[in-house]
């Protein structure tokens, strides 16, 4: 079978992504809100392409900067940062060690590949025009001072990932919610969207659909019943698919299957 995943952009995607677009041409604070599971981090690392710049920037000594780097590193214009669970004591300072790591990269991929002059960044912040930060939810007042203070320091946008209820917490804080200029819910997936997202999923899994096959049809019904549109909940039942599938060597998603893959997880939506 296929494991291959591939990213899907949907409807709320490229809603968000025009919400990071518009934050950015207008350098404002943005929050975006919405319920656990619904696609927030994974369309915010989708969006700063973070998968592969974090692997460009997780060098340890001076000899091993820019040693993976590529193309994709000129076009890094976001940093992506989840706040810590823990204190966050260091998170100013982490902010600014991953914007400079950056641009160290950066410089010594345009020297080794571009040929161009030395020129290493003097700011952490250069040619960095958006910070998406995640889980702000888990921050005190005093962090979301740090954060301000970066932000009125720096002339970049941000952006806040939280959970629904996150914007009516940060309205108390007038000196930091004056800066907010842009707020967008991130919604569940509609029912349309899910049917779309179960073909590409039927498609890793190396399977064919057929929508006018009963069997098939019945499968989808329940899986958009079980999840009720949120992503995370699909790629956890669809894990559990898969290896209902390969444990009995079965090659075709039935309702049996579907219920035998929601049995074996929690599942807190519905």
């Amino acid at each position: 079978m296929n494991k291959t995943q591939k990213f899907i952009e949907t409807k709320e995607y490229k809603r968000f992504a025009e919400f990071c677009d518009a934050c950015i041409k207008y350098k404002y604070i943005g929050i975006c809100y919405g319920l656990p599971g619904v696609g927030k981090t994974l369309s915010s690392r989708y969006y700063s392409n973070w998968d592969a710049i974090e692997k460009q920037i997780a060098y340890k000594t001076g000899t091993e900067i820019g040693v993976d780097a590529d193309e994709q590193i000129l076009e890094a214009k976001t940093i992506f940062y989840t706040a810590p669970a823990v204190k966050a004591t260091k998170m100013t300072s982490e902010i600014h060690t991953i914007g400079y790591k950056m641009g160290m990269v950066r410089a010594v991929y345009k020297m080794k590949t571009l040929d161009e002059e030395e020129h290493y960044p003097l700011d952490s912040f250069e040619d960095i025009d958006l910070i998406i930060i995640d889980e702000i939810d888990r921050l005190k007042m005093q962090h979301l001072e740090q954060l301000r203070d970066i932000y009125d320091r720096n002339d970049i946008a941000m952006i806040f990932i939280g959970m629904p209820g996150i914007e009516k917490r940060l309205a108390r804080y007038p000196q930091l919610f004056s800066r907010i200029g842009f707020a967008h819910e991130f919604d569940n997936l509609s029912k349309d969207e899910t049917h779309h997202i179960l073909e590409y999923k039927w498609e890793e899994l190396g399977l064919s659909i057929k929508l006018e096959d009963f069997s098939d049809y019945e499968a989808i019904t329940s899986i958009i019943k079980i999840t009720n549109g949120n992503f995370r909940l699909i790629q956890r039942l669809f894990m559990q698919i898969d290896r209902i599938l390969e444990i009995n060597n079965l090659q075709t998603i039935t309702t049996e299957v579907v219920e035998a893959a929601r049995d074996s997880l929690v599942i807190g939506i519905k």
